[in-house]
């Protein structure tokens, strides 16, 4: 975009930019969930979080590359935080009836840490999730995202941090 709409993007431009790419993202969203009601609450949250950015977004270059990478960090998230707690249920139905206490105690840790994760800001939720959860390198996490190595560490310490004094509460 030119220097000149740079300004906070109104609900006209917003409608003529980010409008059209709807069957996009719903495609896109759809082909990542396999849910199409998943698919069209999140391309909905999509939505939301670009108009509630559309102080930022004049100042992009490539809109659709903007809305489909948002989209898709966004869906990777849900899948990983799905297939984590998929996971955390099933060791739960399969040891449930012979668990000792401690194991009980672990569970519900842990699902007190993930309900925690969920309350997360996006970015840290999705870097939390790539790196404790998923084990990918920091690396890795900053190639993916896009972010500077040291956002990557900002974000880790602060969701980190937040799951700590929020957990010691309970």
């Amino acid at each position: 975009m030119t220097d000149s709409k740079r300004t906070k993007m109104d609900i006209v431009t917003f409608k003529e930019i980010f409008i059209p790419m709807n069957r996009l993202l719903y495609g896109q969203a759809l082909r990542m969930l396999r849910d199409p009601l998943e698919a069209e609450d999140m391309v909905q949250d999509i939505y939301v979080s670009l108009w509630e950015r559309r102080s930022e977004l004049s100042g992009v270059d490539n809109p659709q590359a903007y809305a489909v990478t948002m989209l898709k960090n966004r869906c990777l998230n849900r899948l990983n935080s799905q297939r984590f707690t998929e996971d955390i249920d099933s060791m739960q139905l399969e040891r449930e009836s012979d668990m000792p206490s401690h194991h009980v105690e672990l569970r519900d840790r842990v699902g007190a840490v993930m309900n925690l994760i969920g309350e997360l800001p996006d970015r840290q939720r999705q870097v939390i999730l790539m790196h404790d959860v998923d084990g990918y390198p920091k690396e890795e996490i900053k190639r993916v995202t896009g972010l500077s190595a040291d956002n990557v560490r900002q974000l880790l310490s602060r969701a980190r941090r937040f799951i700590r004094n929020h957990f010691s509460k309970d």
